[in-house]
Protein backbone atom coordinates (compact mmCIF):
# COMPACT_ATOMS: atom_id res chain seq x y z
CA UNK A 1 0.00 0.00 0.00
CA UNK A 2 2.75 2.52 0.82
CA UNK A 3 4.06 2.20 -2.58
CA UNK A 4 0.57 3.28 -4.04
CA UNK A 5 0.61 5.94 -1.40
CA UNK A 6 3.88 7.17 -2.52
CA UNK A 7 3.23 7.58 -6.46
CA UNK A 8 0.00 9.64 -5.63
CA UNK A 9 1.65 11.84 -3.29
CA UNK A 10 4.26 12.37 -5.85
CA UNK A 11 2.34 12.66 -8.80
CA UNK A 12 0.03 15.50 -6.15
CA UNK A 13 3.54 17.08 -5.74
CA UNK A 14 4.67 16.89 -9.30
CA UNK A 15 1.05 18.44 -10.83
CA UNK A 16 0.70 21.39 -8.01
CA UNK A 17 4.64 22.26 -8.92
CA UNK A 18 3.97 22.17 -12.56
CA UNK A 19 1.23 25.06 -11.68
CA UNK A 20 3.85 26.59 -9.82
CA UNK A 21 6.20 26.78 -12.30
CA UNK A 22 3.15 27.72 -14.90
CA UNK A 23 3.04 30.90 -12.44
CA UNK A 24 6.55 32.36 -12.35
CA UNK A 25 6.75 31.54 -16.59
CA UNK A 26 3.44 33.60 -17.23
CA UNK A 27 3.27 36.12 -14.60
CA UNK A 28 7.20 36.92 -13.81
CA UNK A 29 9.72 35.67 -16.58
CA UNK A 30 7.12 36.42 -19.90
CA UNK A 31 6.93 39.67 -18.65
CA UNK A 32 10.80 40.36 -18.19
CA UNK A 33 11.91 38.85 -21.25
CA UNK A 34 8.93 41.30 -23.06
CA UNK A 35 10.69 44.72 -21.15
CA UNK A 36 13.85 43.07 -22.02
CA UNK A 37 13.42 43.03 -25.77
CA UNK A 38 11.28 46.60 -26.00
CA UNK A 39 8.17 45.52 -26.01
CA UNK A 40 5.89 48.51 -26.02
CA UNK A 41 3.00 46.40 -24.79
CA UNK A 42 3.71 45.84 -21.70
CA UNK A 43 3.22 48.53 -19.03
CA UNK A 44 6.15 49.55 -16.56
CA UNK A 45 4.40 51.51 -14.24
CA UNK A 46 4.68 50.07 -10.36
CA UNK A 47 1.45 48.02 -10.56
CA UNK A 48 2.57 45.87 -13.29
CA UNK A 49 5.80 45.47 -11.46
CA UNK A 50 4.01 44.83 -8.24
CA UNK A 51 1.66 42.49 -9.84
CA UNK A 52 4.47 40.49 -11.72
CA UNK A 53 6.51 39.91 -8.45
CA UNK A 54 2.88 38.47 -6.50
CA UNK A 55 3.05 36.32 -9.25
CA UNK A 56 6.43 35.15 -8.26
CA UNK A 57 5.67 34.82 -5.16
CA UNK A 58 2.47 32.64 -5.25
CA UNK A 59 4.96 30.83 -7.72
CA UNK A 60 7.66 30.28 -4.93
CA UNK A 61 4.17 29.41 -2.32
CA UNK A 62 3.30 26.72 -4.67
CA UNK A 63 6.45 25.30 -4.75
CA UNK A 64 6.35 25.72 -1.37
CA UNK A 65 3.63 23.45 -0.79
CA UNK A 66 4.62 20.75 -3.03
CA UNK A 67 7.29 20.32 -1.24
CA UNK A 68 5.42 20.09 2.47
CA UNK A 69 3.21 17.51 0.36
CA UNK A 70 6.72 14.87 0.04
CA UNK A 71 7.02 15.16 3.21
CA UNK A 72 4.11 12.74 3.48
CA UNK A 73 5.93 9.95 1.53
CA UNK A 74 6.25 6.74 3.39
CA UNK A 75 9.23 4.33 3.91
Amino acid sequence: MSVIHNEQTKLTATALNNVAVAFVIAGFVGPMVAVGYGSEAMPRDAIAILVSIIWLFVGFILHSIAKLILRDLKP
